[in-house]
């Protein structure tokens, strides 16, 4: 029998934010929190964690940390900051949920930027990404 698989531990809109206001109070972002910026983080967090007809967009935890890093950075929550804070948040969530991304030949920073930059199907697009950070977790 295999073992069961821990729960994903999600970061919540209002860890998204707190992460976003730590990053302003130490001078990393140039602009406050706004409301619209909170109602998108409810709705990023939200669309991630859902499941539609009983069927999850993102299944495993690798997926959800990934698609947390690819919808902070693309969905332009703050008017600032977006990669900063995607980062940290999936840094995170992979230390939270004892995820172990390798960065062989790139950064982080590189991935969000390639990930702001990337055209075609999200859904694709954070396969892809999983696949390289996380070349044994599936």
């Amino acid at each position: 029998m295999t073992p069961a698989r821990k729960t994903f531990e999600l970061l919540t809109s209002s860890s998204v934010c707190k992460i976003y206001t730590l990053l302003h109070s130490r001078g990393l972002v140039s602009f406050p929190l706004t409301q619209d910026a909170e109602a998108k983080a409810d709705a990023i967090v939200a669309n991630i964690n859902n499941s539609y007809f009983g069927v999850e967009a993102y299944p495993s935890p690798e997926e959800k940390a990934v698609a947390y890093l690819y919808f902070l950075i693309n969905d332009h929550l703050f008017t600032d900051g977006n990669k900063r804070t995607a980062t940290l948040c999936f840094l995170t969530l992979c230390d939270i949920n004892e995820l172990k991304p390798r960065f062989e030949g790139f950064t982080l920073d590189q991935v969000a930027v390639t990930l702001e930059q990337a055209q075609g199907d999200h859904q694709e697009i954070i396969k892809a990404t999983v696949k390289l950070l996380f070349p044994e977790g599936l």
